[in-house]
């Protein structure tokens, strides 16, 4: 539970703190990967998969 505490905060302070060095494209790929890491964590109990599985999601839709 700790561990998804941490992959958070660390999401949301450095999306929240409108920084030039991280484009539109990584605030989307932060937050799918957080959001993803929350929903493997609580339906598989792995944060690690289902973040993986969020941030592959992004890429493949970013892909023109």
């Amino acid at each position: 539970m700790y561990k998804i505490f941490l992959i958070i905060s660390a999401g949301l302070l450095l999306t929240a703190c409108n920084t030039t060095y991280i484009t539109d494209d990584g605030k989307r790929l932060i937050g799918n990967s957080a959001i993803g890491c929350v929903a493997g964590e609580l339906l598989f109990g792995e944060c690690a998969k289902g973040a993986a599985v969020g941030a592959g999601a992004t890429v493949i839709s970013d892909q023109k």
